[in-house]
């Protein structure tokens, strides 16, 4: 070719072409023809100018490609002989390249190739795969810009974008790809010779963030979730936003202080002169010292399982991995590959839980429930698809098919002259920012025959808290229609009081954790006849849920408890059952 290019280091991060010294006589020649002194000029001129990893030449009538490599850096030295420019590809193939990837690289970096990118798209980039002498596989990626073209030389720059696929360019971390890398470095650190642990921190309620604050203010709740984890005490070794509202960090389990972890996970976001709280929850892997070569991927995969595990979020907003979750997680997966089908075949069925008047002792109301029922008889348990929906974005879906279930079973007793209760159906946080769903489920109501009053929705206090300052005008849409709404699992949050101070519920329902612990002590029973007291004051009726035995329910009638709901007089019945005890009810009466 004419051209030699010496091997003089091989940098650890560069490969090709980094550590290529060009003879500067022997450009001089090649050159030759061509106005040398122009062309350095430009080069010179670019050199200031632009952002750089080197100054190409390529002469698209030779091939030629000339790199400027005046700044070189190395981590290590390899000292060879002078080769021109495709002999040198071929060395470095031949020592940091297996087969398939020699023959993609070979491919990727023929300069008649280059040359027609560049022309064609003035920017060509490229990525392949390459391994160190002790064997870890990495990959690589350069980008050649455009610059100008004169009498057959092409000015190009070439940078190493490498970084940039392991950044996170809305955080500055790393992104999956990069936190696989660095967690496995460390893990394969001799120094590093302690317990590890992978912590997995998801935002609740992101959509609702991005609703609220535009994505300008989502951006800043993400980059939020960094600076905490940074100024905090557990001294990550790597971090990493792996996907949308999903982070994982590397950390020492000795820096973990469960005490503090709930009030870690929750921050105040003030954006745009509004603040909205915003919540974590965070799964917690072990990683055993026998498992330390193992994938980081299946490692980040158990933590996050932990996650999807956790009892109570707002009390407990954490969990740890342990092996039963393991089990647990292939069946919740596999459930959520088999709901779509089991949409189609209505495998799913709506439950009825009857809910008894305190004093009266009969069926004031219910609340629907969702049950699936396979084709060959198996009952799947809520506790398993009901998260797979949530986790896929899909509960909207559900709600919806429980929504307009209830509706046709209600209206069809209601045009036979046959006797019905209200029912209460479950609304998700996510059913409030569907926007298509909240327009259905207005739609629906509207156009029913039931008397309004017969319709009503349970919202969490949870779920409440998070919309109404966005969302509000759904709920006051509907209850102007005569819609009724529940306030479900009062006392399980954060803002219960400030909750039914600011809306007006028609019904408090107590969560069955205080029904629970009535009897046990003294100031449980007060605490609980404080809530109804209160929940009369400001005319709202109460329900008490969890209800199991004769000792729970004659303490809360004495309390003045207006309905009560449980197993103690009814579990969830399918609609034929719950039919069927409607009537009876209706034939006494």
């Amino acid at each position: 070719m004419g051209v030699a290019f010496r091997i003089g280091k091989i940098a650890y991060d560069g490969i090709f072409p980094q550590g290529m010294k060009m003879e500067k006589q022997e450009t001089a020649k090649t050159i030759a023809g061509h106005d040398v002194k122009r062309v350095h000029e430009k080069i010179s001129d670019y050199l200031v100018r632009s952002e750089y990893d080197y100054i190409c030449v390529i002469n698209t009538q030779t091939g030629m490609l000339y790199v400027d490599t005046d700044e070189l850096h190395a981590d290590w030295d390899w000292t060879g002989e002078e080769h021109d420019y495709y002999d040198a590809r071929a060395l470095l193939v031949e020592t940091f390249l297996d087969d398939n990837d020699g023959k993609d690289f070979m491919h990727c970096s023929e300069i008649p190739y280059i040359v027609k990118q560049l022309e064609e798209q003035k920017v060509y980039s490229f990525m392949f795969h390459f391994s160190t002498p002790e064997h870890n596989r990495h990959k690589k990626q350069w980008k050649f810009s455009y610059l100008d073209q004169e009498d057959g030389l092409i000015l190009t720059t070439l940078k190493d974008v490498t970084k940039l696929l392991e950044q996170d360019h809305l955080t500055g971390e790393l992104n999956r790809y990069g936190f696989i890398r660095k967690a496995r470095a460390v893990l394969r650190e001799p120094a590093v010779d302690h317990d590890l642990a992978i912590m997995y921190i998801n935002l609740k309620g992101f959509k609702a963030i991005n609703e609220l604050f535009g994505t300008e203010g989502g951006d800043l709740a993400l980059r939020e979730v960094v600076r905490v984890i940074h100024r905090s005490n557990l001294h990550p070794y790597a971090v990493g936003r792996i996907e949308a509202d999903h982070f994982v960090c590397l950390v020492d389990p000795a820096n973990i202080n469960y005490e503090h972890l709930k009030q870690f996970l929750h921050q105040t976001l003030v954006f745009d002169q509004r603040s909205l709280d915003v919540y974590g929850v965070c799964g917690i892997y072990m990683i055993p010292a026998e498992e330390r070569l193992d994938s980081v991927s299946n490692m980040c995969d158990r933590a996050r399982m932990a996650k999807d595990y956790i009892e109570d979020e707002y009390v407990k907003p954490y969990a740890i991995f342990d092996q039963k979750m393991g089990s647990s997680y292939m069946e919740r997966n596999d459930a959520l590959r088999d709901i779509s089908n089991a949409l189609e075949k209505h495998e799913f069925q709506v439950y009825y839980q009857p809910v008894y008047d305190a004093f009266s002792g009969e069926i004031a109301s219910a609340e629907a429930l969702v049950r699936w029922k396979k084709a060959d008889g198996e009952m799947v348990s809520p506790g398993i698809f009901v998260p797979a929906l949530e986790d896929s974005g899909r509960i909207s879906q559900m709600d919806l098919f429980v929504e307009r279930s209830v509706l046709s079973f209600m209206e069809e007793r209601y045009k036979k002259g046959q006797f019905i209760v209200p029912v209460s159906m479950n609304m998700s946080q996510m059913d409030f920012f569907d926007k298509d769903m909240m327009a259905s489920v207005l739609l629906d109501v509207s156009n029913t025959d039931l008397p309004m009053d017969y319709t009503r929705f349970e919202v969490t206090e949870t779920a409440y808290s998070t919309v109404a300052s966005n969302n509000r005008n759904v709920l006051l849409d509907m209850k102007r229609i005569g819609v009724k709404f529940y306030l479900d699992d009062f006392g399980s949050g954060y803002s219960s009081f400030s909750t039914i101070r600011d809306y007006d519920f028609d019904v408090v329902k107590l969560d069955m954790g205080f029904v629970q612990k009535i009897g046990t002590t003294t100031k449980a029973n007060a605490v609980i006849q404080a809530i109804i007291d209160m929940a009369h004051a400001i005319g709202s009726k109460v329900v008490a849920e969890g209800a199991e035995t004769k000792e729970q329910v004659d303490a809360l009638r004495e309390m003045g408890c207006d309905y009560i709901q449980g197993f103690y007089f009814s579990k969830p019945l399918p609609q034929e059952e719950f039919e069927a005890l409607l009537n009876a009810q209706y034939r006494e009466d």
